[in-house]
């Protein structure tokens, strides 16, 4: 009967410990969302400061083109053929559709994806949250990204340490640059981890929103190996227009393209 006492006693008081280690090693989250203002279900209302980071995806998360010429699914569906067609490896295929891609690139207008997009962008940014970037398009479209986001008033340089030149990697490095990273080929969450640690920064919680899951998959793994409290939200508004890509009618546009602009402007370094 002592004994079991004792151990009741070790019990109780062991329990809060316990308790509190599996709160803090839970699964990170990976929410599917079809809106960007249901990012504000996970931020508390004493959470709206430079403490909390929330991070936007660029295609098809927050702008989209005005045709699927220039769409992320036309750049997917032409990777997907030139590694069906060659014998190459994935670095290899990108370099050999990025001169096309750039070219319409140049051209390609962009919209935002909901009409609330750059009001949450904005509001997010007004009351002191930190707001970046964090897109798969690489470093050498950076100049153009830029332009294309400030076209539709979306402004990430409006954030805090935008004025890290932070990289990773070699070759071609990923980078930070005017609130946004460019991560290129490199994992995202990787990319991301390597970023707060350059700038010193330690958010006490994050917010991704992307509309590919192995992206926020990635983000949620590297973070959750470092205990960084973490909110994925895949986002799926475009998921019905991905769907409805048709690769030959995209040729035909893009042949109309070529036709009409046979050399586009240099992309900026």
């Amino acid at each position: 009967m002592k004994y079991s006492f004792h151990y009741f006693l070790l019990v109780l008081i062991l329990l809060p410990a316990c308790w509190a280690k599996k709160e803090h090693t839970a699964p990170d989250e990976i929410i599917e969302t079809m809106h960007i203002t249901d990012i504000y279900k996970y931020i508390n209302p004493d959470e709206y400061n430079n403490n909390t980071l929330v991070m936007f995806d660029i295609d098809n998360t927050i702008v989209t083109s005005q045709t699927d010429l220039g769409s992320d699914q036309w750049f997917d569906a032409m990777y997907e053929k030139k590694m069906a067609e060659k014998n190459i490896d994935t670095n290899q295929a990108i370099q050999e559709i990025l001169p096309t891609y750039k070219q319409v690139l140049m051209k390609t207008i962009y919209l935002p994806v909901e009409p609330e997009t750059v009001s949450v962008i904005k509001n997010l940014q007004e009351k002191g949250v930190m707001v970046i970037g964090l897109t798969a398009r690489s470093l050498d479209l950076a100049y153009r990204t830029a332009e294309q986001l400030h076209d539709v008033d979306i402004h990430f340089d409006n954030t805090t340490h935008h004025e890290c030149p932070i990289k990773y990697g070699d070759d071609k490095p990923a980078l930070y640059l005017d609130g946004i990273i460019f991560s290129g080929n490199y994992n995202k969450g990787e990319v991301l981890v390597s970023w707060l640690k350059q700038v010193h920064y330690t958010p006490k919680k994050v917010i991704f929103i992307d509309d590919k899951l192995k992206n926020v998959r990635s983000v949620e793994q590297a973070l959750h190996k470092r205990d960084f409290p973490f909110y994925g939200l895949r986002y799926g508004f475009l998921d019905e227009h991905r769907k409805n890509f048709d690769w030959n009618t995209t040729q035909k546009e893009l042949e109309l393209f070529l036709k009409k602009y046979p050399e586009s402007r240099p992309i900026p370094a």
